[in-house]
């Protein structure tokens, strides 16, 4: 039946609202995207905020008989979280529920929280959620329940399946059930017994089906998402119970879940971890069975290949380079809660391995700075491969599981079937404790061979795992369409029936992510691949991972930076394929989402695997858009940005007097004339900032330090709002708290003209921007005397900026200077509680501790709101995309306490935008040092 999706988006839009659905096809392509080497675009996507916003749409998919797929974090490796027809994305700010119990054993999650979130609410109690699987600081709750992810530490024992307690569930018809209140099962019961009947009798069946039951168990016993949790069947009777638990695994093919309970797992106090390197893989192999037991956490296996991708990289331990060929590392685990049982757990594994001959002697050690690097080795190998891989190429990561003893040969089979297949750099790790074994390649899918070829190494692998070795094609990744042509393939016909049959009674109509997990086409596995376009070096090692969307400012508004990296990358298939018509097209519809509102904070490098900067990639794509007039205009500001600086300054206490005079509306008004003639002309709002002046330091006393201050751009250009308690300017209160304590303060006397250059540089003006950068650094280092006297700088985004520019003198930012010379000088009386904002200047330069001092040295407590990582106020965009400013800091009023009436940053752009969201004062926190100082 053809669907009309144009009236699937009517009734749609109708009941949800414009903004939360769309058609787009630019925002369908970038919100499509996930991990996977898939790529399906929607033909509608909707952001759910709300159970009842889940439940219309699927009312409008019953209706229309339109296909749905759900999706949270998109960080899912196996095809499952695309699809077509509509797309239901869990939003911004729903399902985000964290509700520990009174005694912590159990933690009810709305599916939208982040996993590494999760466990930060359990941390006071020590506990956390079984699951641990290395995308946890990025995936989400549903993500992890819908794949049964696992991880390293977790094994079959403390996942989804194992620690579930109960769930709230949406199903296909409309029906709602929380398996956790006694209330809702009653109600379920009497509308939906056909359902509960049905499961019950399957259950019977497959449980006096001996064969069948032990086959279940066997293939269970170690790690196992190959299609549906059968094992429900033969582990449960209660009908509640298979749903709870058929519910784990499933990829969204059988209900929407709204909610989960966990059953929440100790997190020990003390670790040790010992780096074990053996003279080969057989070796490596041989020694986890004597380990596997209590005293052993978690124990990873890395190969030759591995070995040689991290030796060198930055943090990788130094003899990895002297290591022989061939040889393998068992990285292994011991935790505990008291430091006796952990000495005698280390020693334990030590003893059982004395047998086997290794490289290095086998010693543990409990200090994190050290084991830290070990982990850092084994966490490091994707995204390693991912970034280094040749331009062009996908990166697919794969993973199976056999029983332990098989170990050794796995991994000579798979590095044969690599060779064979002509994939040389393939590598092999994993959970080696649970028989798992990951194994990354990276093809190329250029031509239809390079497909044919994929496709024939799959299958040989899938011969090789299944009717070798009884394996499992898919451990913990989820079965999606990466092997859902395998599934009866490994499981038989009984087992491949029952889960046709689990799949008709939750969905009969079979709307709920079709060709999921069950898929008669042999070959999904190798359609609808995503291609990678060679584009650009700052795009080409994006491995679309998704890590840099939970920082990303604009994530609510429109895209982040993985998105805005698939779009460029469609844009360049387009071109390469020859339908240019279609990459402009695409180009200019995209504009305003790729480029014009990125904030270039960078944010999504710190989270980056790769170490990508989309930031670095807009500024770059800004430079062709700068017309021969604006360039005019922009070269005429650097030339003369002291008289442009001071004009703006002056402007903006002129617009101070006119609003007082006149009222917002005549204001505003006025301000959208003048955005009429020029686009530089910025929004007004009515806690727009005042202008500000210039220091005047004391005359110069011969017995105290001197120190030169360069007030940046933001500071002297942008005086208090009307939420500021203080009158005075942020160059004003830095001269004073200097001068007490102790120093003699210098300033350029050109300082209005002086620039770092970041205003030139985010508009894709290079050459100016950093010939303002080189200026202000030889300004400074003649001032300070070749960089004999300190040179200070207040403004966190300025400092960062004028560092790029490896100066000869010693620059530091007022924040850093602060708490390393002003904090020991002078006593400090504390304030009430106040709110601190971590931004992403702040973040970049790794200054959070020394803000977070700076802040408990003067006040007595200290709130800094979840979730606000960066401002989106992005320098002076935020004065002409004020939705950027407006989305970024959406829920920042909500998240400060109503006791809580000022904030601090280092930063005044970001702090007048934090101000105007939040509506309390926020300011420098020289402000705070200056104030309780005195």
């Amino acid at each position: 039946m053809s669907i009309n999706y144009s009236a699937v988006v009517a009734d749609l839009r109708a009941k949800l609202g414009q903004d939360a659905v769309t058609d787009d096809a630019v925002r369908r392509f970038a919100w499509s995207t996930d991990a996977s080497y898939f790529r399906i675009v929607p033909e509608v996507v909707v952001h759910a905020e709300t159970l009842a916003d889940a439940k219309f749409t699927l009312e409008v998919a019953r209706q229309h008989q339109a296909p749905v797929t759900f999706r949270a974090a998109g960080t899912s490796l196996s095809g499952q979280a695309i699809g077509e027809g509509i797309l239901l994305i869990l939003g911004h700010d729903g399902f985000r529920k964290i509700e520990v119990s009174a005694d912590s054993t159990q933690v009810s999650l709305g599916v939208a929280v982040v996993g590494a979130d999760a466990n930060l609410a359990l941390k006071p109690f020590s506990k956390k959620i079984g699951p641990d699987p290395a995308t946890l600081a990025s995936c989400k709750i549903g993500g992890i329940v819908a794949n049964n992810a696992s991880g390293m530490c977790c094994g079959t024992a403390q996942n989804s399946y194992q620690t579930i307690a109960s769930a709230k569930l949406l199903f296909a018809d409309g029906s709602e059930l929380d398996t956790g209140c006694e209330k809702s099962k009653a109600a379920f019961s009497e509308n939906n017994k056909a359902l509960l009947d049905s499961l019950v009798e399957l259950g019977i069946m497959t449980r006096s089906n001996e064969v069948l039951a032990n086959r279940i168990r066997k293939k269970f016993s170690i790690k196992n998402t190959t299609g549906y949790s059968i094992n429900a069947l033969v582990d449960f009777s209660d009908p509640f119970d298979l749903i709870n638990h058929l519910i784990v695994g499933s990829e969204g093919t059988l209900a929407f879940v709204e909610e989960v309970t966990y059953n929440t797992v100790d997190e020990a106090k003390f670790k040790a971890s010992a780096m074990a390197v053996f003279f080969n893989m057989e070796d490596a192999a041989s020694a986890i069975p004597p380990i596997n037991g209590q005293s052993v956490a978690a124990a990873e296996l890395l190969d030759w290949a591995s070995i040689q991708a991290v030796t060198g990289k930055a943090g990788m331990p130094e003899w990895l380079s002297d290591l022989p060929e061939n040889a393998a590392i068992l990285l292994i685990e011991c935790r505990s809660n008291d430091k006796e049982t952990l000495e005698s757990y280390t020693k334990d594994v030590v003893n059982k391995l004395s047998h086997i001959e290794t490289e290095r002697p086998i010693t543990f050690t409990d200090d994190p700075a050290v084991f830290g690097k070990y982990w850092a080795m084994r966490s490091g190998l994707f995204p390693i491969i991912g970034g280094e891989r040749p331009k062009g190429t996908s990166v697919i990561i794969e993973d199976i599981a056999v029983e332990v003893e098989h170990l050794a040969n796995v991994a000579k089979d798979l590095t044969e079937l690599f060779g064979k297949h002509g994939y040389p750099e393939g590598v092999i790790y994993g959970h080696a404790l649970a028989g798992n074994f990951h194994f990354i390649i990276t093809p190329t899918f250029a031509s239809q061979e390079d497909i044919n070829r994929f496709h024939a190494f799959m299958q040989d692998v899938a011969e090789m795992v299944i009717d070798k070795y009884d394996g499992s094609m898919k451990a913990e990744h989820g079965t999606g369409r990466a092997v859902a042509p395998f599934v009866e393939m490994e499981w038989g016909a009984d087992a491949y029936t029952l889960m046709k049959r689990i799949k008709q009674i939750f969905d009969p109509q079979g709307l709920l992510n079709p060709g999921v997990i069950l898929n008669d086409d042999a070959n999904v596995h190798v359609k609808n691949i995503k291609p990678c376009p060679v584009v650009d070096d700052f795009v080409d090692k994006c491995i679309e991972c998704g890590f840099c969307e939970k920082t990303c400012p604009t994530s609510a508004l429109n895209f982040t930076p993985r998105q805005r990296i698939a779009t460029l990358r469609e844009i360049a298939r387009l071109e390469q394929s020859g339908d240019k018509q279609a990459a402009e097209e695409m180009r200019a519809a995209a504009k305003y989402d790729v480029i014009d509102t990125c904030a270039a904070c960078q944010l999504c490098t710190i989270s980056c695997p790769v170490d990508n900067s989309m930031g670095n990639l807009v500024r770059k794509l800004r430079t062709p858009y700068i017309t021969t007039t604006e360039q005019k205009v922009l070269d005429f500001q650097a030339k003369h940005f002291g008289a442009v600086n001071q004009v703006i300054s002056t402007g903006f206490n002129v617009l101070n007097i006119i609003h007082k005079v006149t009222g917002d509306n005549i204001t505003n008004g006025l301000m959208k004339m003048g955005r009429m003639v020029s686009k530089e002309v910025p929004y007004w709002n009515p806690d727009f900032a005042k202008g500000a002046n210039l220091p005047t330091p004391s005359p110069a006393s011969p017995d105290k330090e001197t120190i030169v201050y360069f007030p940046a751009c933001g500071g002297r250009t942008f005086g208090p709002t009307p939420l500021d308690p203080d009158n005075r300017t942020l160059p004003d209160v830095v001269v004073t708290l200097l001068e007490r304590a102790g120093y003699n303060v210098v300033t350029p006397d050109n300082t209005r003209h002086l620039c770092c250059g970041q205003m030139w540089e985010s508009k894709g003006d290079f050459k100016n921007a950093d010939a303002k950068r080189d200026e202000l650094i030889d300004a400074l280092s003649a001032l300070s005397d070749n960089g004999k006297v300190p040179v200070v700088v207040d403004a966190l985004s300025c400092t960062y900026r004028t560092l790029t520019g490896n100066p000869k003198v010693e620059i530091t930012d007022l924040v850093e200077f602060m708490h390393d010379k002003i904090l020991p000088k002078l006593t400090f009386t504390k304030k009430v509680n106040i709110a601190l904002h971590f931004g992403c200047s702040a973040r970049k330069m790794k200054l959070e501790p020394k803000m977070q001092a700076l802040a408990d040295a003067c006040s007595m407590g200290v709130k800094l709101p979840e979730g606000i990582e960066c401002c989106g106020y992005a320098g002076e965009k935020g004065l002409y995309k004020p939705e950027m400013n407006a989305s970024a800091l959406r829920n920042i009023k909500k998240l400060i306490p109503v006791d809580i009436n000022e904030g601090y940053y280092a930063n005044r752009m970001c702090e007048v935008g934090l101000s105007h969201h939040s509506g309390i004062s926020y300011r420098h926190l020289a402000y705070l040092l200056e104030e309780c100082s005195r």
